[in-house]
């Protein structure tokens, strides 16, 4: 190697020849070490759970008596279901719903975004399908007892096609971004009141857009 060397010396090819040689034997070198590896998998899921419900008795009372920090789960993944008015009867139009909807950070740490709730009728639906759509908020963390009154038929848009519209509190920004600490869950409660020309299944989904 040191006659090779000797009777190249000044070439600047051989010296790049000589450069890859030395980096194959030291590649070579390594092949073992580096085939040798070892795997794990990391399931992500959401920091955030979600339910909807109508109550078991019609009455703001069910959500007080399953308040989160005593039975937050209790019943909220019986959807799809038909909520009936204060009487127990169907909805007609000119009437009023309600309903009650739970977020709950599930993470060990703090998330923030935005609440959307999306509102389908296969025979169409628009925003002026609604006199007010009135939410109040509770949380675990404060008293128990429902929080102040929410309008929020100010944050309706129509959705993709004639047979959505969302209720999107994004569309009003960062006084619209919610906070929830390391397992804390909100329950709302949300007061429908339909125009009286309103007809048809309308059928209400929730969900959190983290930021």
């Amino acid at each position: 190697m040191k006659k090779i060397i000797n009777l190249l010396k000044g070439s600047p090819i051989a010296m790049v020849v000589i450069g890859i040689l030395i980096a194959g034997v030291a590649s070579a070198a390594l092949v073992d070490y580096l085939s040798n590896t070892v795997q794990v998998d990391i399931e992500v899921k959401s920091p955030m759970v979600v339910g909807i419900s109508g109550g078991t008795d019609g009455t703001s009372s069910w959500a007080g008596a399953h308040f989160p920090n005593k039975d937050w789960d209790y019943d909220w993944s019986k959807t799809p279901l038909t909520i009936l008015n204060s009487e127990g009867n169907p909805v007609k139009g000119g009437e009023t719903a309600t309903l009650y909807t739970l977020s709950k950070n599930i993470a060990n740490v703090e998330i923030k975004g935005y609440e959307e709730a999306i509102v389908t009728n296969p025979l169409g639906v628009t925003c002026k399908d609604f006199k007010s759509v009135k939410v109040y908020v509770d949380s675990i963390y404060g008293d128990q007892g429902y929080g102040s009154e929410n309008d929020v038929l100010q944050i309706c848009v129509q959705g993709d096609d004639n047979n959505t519209v969302k209720f999107d509190s994004e569309k009003i920004g960062e006084a619209a971004l919610s906070t929830w600490g390391a397992g804390e869950a909100d329950v709302s409660k949300i007061v429908v009141t339909f125009e009286d020309n309103a007809f048809g299944t309308y059928t209400v989904k929730t969900t959190v857009i983290p930021q």
